[in-house]
């Protein structure tokens, strides 16, 4: 493992040559002519994708500022706007658990059967028409892109009326209302505000791709609290993992699948979750009683992969919505960075699926939470499946099963929290470019400056830009709050794009 920062300034200009002429093989975001899985549809172009993350009711008094700012510091040539699915102009919108307001007008014709009635927005209330043009227009003089960014995983779930409707149904029937529930996939009200907004979006607004969003995972990842932080008080409940709706139900009887068995399935993980966190070890052991639990409840597994394939055809939903609206505008997904932590939720995102109908695909290698992280996510399986193994244990496991290695346990679980290595970016930047290899689909991964845990630095910028260009990377997006990255880190992203001679 390299040391923080090891990379010298020798070292580091002897590899631009090499990393510029590995990118230029296709790095850009040109839309899929046909197939993303197909070799020759492989573009290439001068410059990478250099994407920054953005919310968009922020622009309405910083615009040109801010596009300046991050133009002449970063380089940046495309505008990530965060545009939730469900920030439109909705009647029933509770002003108290939404003092904004509003966020954007919904376009009528294209909102139908989601529960939920488009209104006119009232006064204060975003107007993203306005703006957006605005935007539009500042961006243009630039040469800068615009693409959506549609997120709808873990936040609180807005207050309109009709839209919990929408939501998953747990274990004894109640609905969900935050992380880890959301919107219930087979929902067709759901489905149906997908593509909606995607249509709107597209057809509506001059934009230049759509990026989903999904931070997300099945049943049994979320009973376990398998995900960094997922063991916190308050953060997962075994008996809030979801879904149960009837119209998963009904999917799952056509596919030979038993509700019953499933929930009574998912009845008897729950206590072994509950005594684990309690402290309280079954007779031969976590590991032992877990599988146990799995060789007398498969459908534990079945409605696991039942909860991923429903997320799957909802991605192949948006692709083939904004392709049929606007034929070859990019489309791609933001990944979650559970990936670098849980086996489990790793073992789902097969990236090779993806290119069946990604473009791109915008990966959390945030190195700067990443140790935080990895601790909380271990933290979490302790108390359970994997509580026969000491925190220290579990990491090495971890490491060895991930293709990681980093600080210790009792490192990480310090503060100020540290940071992951470059090398942690560069793996696994190069892990998904693997995966994807001999398709059209690119790897723009999400470069952490300042998330959650103020701790980056020019340094680690710098060596994480090169380690996401030398792993074949066709771009980077900054991630995820401009006002919290900080003027040194923001101009560390330009001096290293133009040392390494991709701007």
């Amino acid at each position: 493992m390299k040391n923080e920062g090891s990379v010298s300034r020798r070292d580091f200009v002897k590899a631009a040559s090499l990393v510029a002429t590995a990118v230029t093989t296709g790095i850009g975001l040109e839309p899929m002519s046909a197939s993303a899985a197909a070799p020759d549809a492989q573009p290439t172009l001068a410059k990478p994708l250099i994407g920054i993350q953005v919310e968009v009711n922020f622009l309405q008094n910083n615009l040109v500022k801010f596009l300046d700012d991050v133009q002449t510091r970063s380089s940046v040539n495309t505008l990530m706007m965060h545009c939730a699915p469900f920030e439109a102009s909705w009647g029933g919108l509770d002003r108290a658990s939404n003092p904004l307001g509003n966020f954007a007008t919904a376009h009528p014709q294209y909102y139908r059967d989601i529960k939920m009635q488009p209104q006119a927005l009232d006064a204060g209330d975003f107007n993203l028409p306005d703006e957006f043009q605005k935007i539009r227009e500042e961006t243009r003089k630039r040469g800068m892109k615009i693409i959506p960014w549609m997120e709808e995983d873990n936040r609180a779930r807005p207050q309109i009326k009709g839209f919990d409707e929408l939501y998953e149904v747990d274990l004894y029937g109640r609905r969900t209302s935050h992380h880890p529930g959301g919107p219930c996939l087979n929902n067709p009200y759901f489905r149906n505000l997908l593509v909606a907004q995607v249509n709107d979006f597209v057809r509506s607004y001059d934009v230049d791709g759509i990026q989903r969003g999904t931070e997300r995972q099945g049943p049994l990842g979320n009973a376990l609290g398998a995900w960094h932080h997922g063991g916190d008080p308050g953060h997962s409940d075994p008996g809030q993992t979801s879904c149960f709706c009837e119209y998963c139900a009904a999917k799952a009887a056509k596919q030979g699948i038993s509700m019953d068995r499933v929930k009574k399935a998912y009845l008897a993980l729950e206590p072994f979750v509950r005594n684990g966190r309690a402290g309280k070890r079954p007779v031969d052991g976590y590991f032992v009683e877990f599988w146990r639990l799995l060789l007398r409840n498969p459908e534990l597994l079945i409605w696991e992969e039942f909860w991923s394939e429903s997320m799957r055809e909802t991605q192949r939903l948006v692709s083939s919505t904004a392709k049929a609206a606007k034929p070859g505008i990019p489309v791609g997904y933001h990944i979650w960075q559970n990936i670098s932590f849980s086996p489990f939720y790793r073992a789902e995102q097969d990236y090779h699926t993806f290119t069946e109908y990604a473009d791109f695909l915008k990966l959390a290698t945030y190195d700067n939470p990443a140790g935080e992280r990895m601790a909380s996510f271990v933290d979490s399986v302790t108390q359970n499946i994997f509580g026969d193994l000491s925190h220290q244990q579990m990491l090495d496991f971890e490491y060895s099963v991930m293709g990681l290695k980093e600080k210790s346990y009792a490192e990480l679980k310090a503060r100020p929290a540290p940071r992951f290595s470059s090398d942690y970016v560069y793996e696994e930047t190069k892990r998904a470019v693997d995966g994807v290899a001999g398709t059209s689909t690119r790897i723009t991964p999400g470069l952490g400056i300042n998330i959650q845990e103020h701790n980056s630095t020019p340094e680690s910028v710098r060596d994480c830009i090169e380690a996401i260009f030398r792993a074949g990377g066709s771009g980077l997006v900054l991630s995820t709050a401009y006002a919290a990255m900080g003027p040194e880190n923001l101009s560390a992203v330009g001096a290293t794009l133009r040392e390494l001679k991709l701007v």
